[in-house]
């Protein structure tokens, strides 16, 4: 496989590094130093020269290239480089822009806009991580799918949940979360197998993630408490919005005044905090200590590391943080910090979820049971009309939940038929993961019926 990647900033080599490993890579930017950094650190051929420009992605030979990634530090650069790149051949084309302001929708991912194949918005992908870790205070078990579209979650019932006694098939809310499956021991059923839910049953919950932040702190009987938000950027002013819905009582700390001044007009029904989140005089004085979880996203590594510290020093009961260097999320988490999340790491994650030929595009085993949950990508073009039942997934396997290739709209129907390149989540059992990549190759063809 071929990748060329336009951009040798930190992002850039960030992801050439993770991208080196199965495919031949290529990195191509107007800087020489920035290039002078990446041949000293990395396995890949450079080239030096403006991505915007013809003669030089023909240099890169982007016409053989299965996948090209423009992520210069200019949104207007990377669309109009990854227009050109797939005009010129690339098969698969992601540009990274980060103004939300571009997308039609509120996830991280777009696909097919002006002939790019997916644009991704990194702001909204680490909004989408933070709040999978907030959501992680009430569960063992969360995990991200659908290029974080769709979060699920797994959740043990005990004698205080409000859910027991009730039909799983009826746990549903408004925003798009339902139960899929429940865990009975060590055995695993469709909702729809399981007449009502009892004490130590595990429920697996799919949705958007706001929908499954809310439906487990529901299941749970999760009152919401204080969240604050270090850092009133484009990642603070998504994530408020966004907990704005969870709990009532949303704070922003913000250094610059006139920032503060925006962000009150933006979001009259949260509480702008102007002053240092690095300082203890000011944590204490605002009642820091009382925030139940507090989310550290300035542009600033060391400013996040130390609100956060601070903030569990003054009580705050949870702590998450944005780290932006490769290697800080270690160092965090050494120091105590609940959860981390960093750009490179989320977007690199991301363009391994999006490259093409793969048909598992995601893992993740469930704690405590020899079972994982599997993201699978039906092949794009199919040999015959089929379903799900036809793709032969083994006995065994449980189906959550189909998502149309084009819009990772939930429906609650697993057996309609397929068209070919849908997202299915499954329940598996482990080691079964290479004979369902099997049974899906064997879909694949250039024929439709």
């Amino acid at each position: 496989m071929r990748v060329v990647v336009l951009g040798a900033g930190e992002v850039g080599r960030y992801l050439a590094r993770s991208l080196s490993t199965e495919a031949e890579v290529i990195v191509v930017d107007a800087d020489a130093n920035a290039l002078a950094v990446a041949e000293d650190e990395l396995d890949v051929l450079t080239l030096r020269g403006n991505v915007t420009h013809r003669q030089v992605l023909e240099q890169a030979e982007i016409g053989r290239a299965d996948l090209c990634v423009s992520v210069t530090g200019d949104d207007a650069v990377n669309v109009a480089a990854a227009v050109l790149a797939k005009s010129a051949g690339a098969v698969r084309v992601v540009a990274r822009v980060d103004d939300p302001g571009f997308y039609r929708a509120e996830e991280g991912v777009e696909k097919h806009v002006s002939g790019i194949d997916a644009c991704v918005c990194a702001s909204r992908l680490i909004g989408g991580e933070l709040l999978r870790l907030v959501t992680s205070i009430d569960t063992r078990f969360t995990t991200s799918l659908v290029g974080g579209a769709i979060h699920a979650a797994l959740i043990e019932l005990d004698e205080g949940s409000p859910v027991r006694g009730r039909a799983p098939t009826d746990l549903r809310t408004r925003s798009g979360a339902s139960v899929r499956a429940v865990v009975r021991g060590t055995t695993i059923r469709a909702a729809s197998e399981v007449s009502a839910l009892d004490d130590g049953d595990r429920i697996v919950i799919v949705g958007p993630p706001i929908a499954v932040a809310e439906m487990t702190r529901t299941v749970r009987h999760h009152e919401g408490g204080r969240a604050v938000l270090m850092g009133g950027g484009d990642v603070g002013l998504q994530l408020a919005r966004t907990l704005a819905a969870l709990t009532r009582d949303v704070r922003i700390v913000e250094s610059e005044r006139q920032r503060c001044e925006e962000l009150a007009r933006m979001l009259p029904s949260v509480t702008v905090l102007h002053g240092d989140a690095t300082n203890l005089a000011f944590l204490r004085e605002e009642r820091i200590g009382l925030a139940e979880f507090v989310l550290s996203v300035t542009g600033s590594d060391e400013i996040n590391l130390m609100s956060s510290l601070l903030s569990r020093e003054v009580g705050a009961r949870h702590t998450f943080a944005l780290a932006h260097r490769p290697g800080y999320a270690a160092v965090y988490q050494h120091l105590g910090i609940e959860g981390t999340t960093s750009a490179h790491e989320i977007l690199a994650r991301t363009l391994q979820w999006l490259l093409p030929r793969r048909h598992i595009v995601g893992a993740a085993e469930l704690p405590g049971l020899e079972w994982e949950l599997l993201e699978l990508r039906v092949p794009a073009r199919l040999r015959r009309t089929i379903t799900v039942r036809d793709l032969s997934l083994g006995s065994s396997t449980v189906p959550l939940a189909v998502l149309a290739a084009a819009k990772p709209v939930l429906g609650r129907d697993v057996g309609g038929r397929l068209e070919g390149g849908e997202h299915l989540i499954v329940i598996a059992p482990k080691g079964a993961a290479s004979d369902i990549e099997r049974a899906l190759k064997r879909t694949e063809g250039s024929v439709r019926a």
